[in-house]
């Protein structure tokens, strides 16, 4: 993914907090953040192995490549009220990050192996991993644990579906 494109969301949102008459100082604080999260997301990116994608990039992906595998990782009730097209449901843990090892209890009697079925046997079949925001860390631990079963095109879209409705596309239930 063009990390310029995540730099320009950034970049839009700290232009709205300057037009809507935030403080010197409190646009400083904001960039730092804003800087910092940027920092952050891409660092964790890099180190697991797997790229990030845009709502705007999803969409046309998915247009473009009917045969892209998109997992929306939230809870069945999350994923039941709405999802992109096309999305399957598998649940990944929230509130922790999976980078020791693959953990039974954390996963709501989900296996590896439930994974690999649903991801198939291709692997070099593109895969995005989506969740509801950009500090969901359920996207993070699906697209982790695609690199560490072999899977060679995986994506995170982190902005998951929250971001897709912020660009105006329809989530389906």
């Amino acid at each position: 993914m063009n990390l310029n494109t995540v730099f320009m969301f950034y970049a839009a949102l700290l232009i709205l907090a300057g037009v809507s008459g935030c403080e010197r100082n409190d646009r400083y604080k904001l960039e730092a953040a804003l800087e910092s999260a940027s920092v952050s997301l891409a660092r964790q990116a890099e180190l697991s192995g797997y790229g990030l994608i845009t709502s705007q990039e999803l969409a046309t992906l998915l247009k473009r490549d009917p045969s892209v595998m998109l997992v929306d990782t939230r809870r069945p009730s999350d994923f039941g009220k709405g999802h992109i097209r096309s999305a399957r449901n598998f649940t990944f843990p929230k509130g922790v990050i999976m980078d020791e090892g693959w953990e039974d209890s954390l996963m709501m009697g989900h296996t590896s192996e439930e994974l690999l079925q649903l991801l198939g046997p291709d692997r070099n079949r593109l895969l995005v991993f989506s969740c509801s925001r950009t500090r969901c860390e359920r996207g993070h631990n699906a697209a982790l644990w695609a690199v560490r079963l072999g899977y060679r095109r995986v994506l995170r879209h982190p902005g998951g579906v929250e971001a897709w409705q912020g660009e105006g596309f329809e989530l389906v239930r």
